[in-house]
């Protein structure tokens, strides 16, 4: 275990957050699922490989409703995205 060494933070060190999600431009198809990302460029969807819904904190003002995608992109690149299901915008989120 290591022992807390007693000493502060220097000034201006502050705690931020990480893995934010991204605002995503996306274009949908008919069901509503991901078949392009503009960002940047345009890379055409080769494959959702998984897809999981998370609603929570429906009791709050601002309760959370998202759709999420596991997608591989032509070039190979492989994305979590996901619908902000009660905004209707897309976002990226990193992992």
């Amino acid at each position: 275990m290591v022992q807390n060494s007693g000493k502060t933070l220097r000034p201006g060190l502050s705690l931020r957050r990480i893995n934010l999600p991204e605002p995503l431009e996306v274009a949908e198809s008919d069901s509503g699922g991901p078949l392009e990302v503009r960002s940047p460029g345009r890379q055409a969807v080769s494959a959702i490989e998984d897809m999981w819904r998370i609603d929570d904190e429906w009791w709050r003002s601002e309760p959370i409703s998202r759709l999420y995608y596991a997608v591989l992109l032509n070039s190979g690149q492989r994305l979590a995205v996901y619908k902000d299901l009660i905004a209707g915008k897309w976002y990226r989120q990193g992992y």
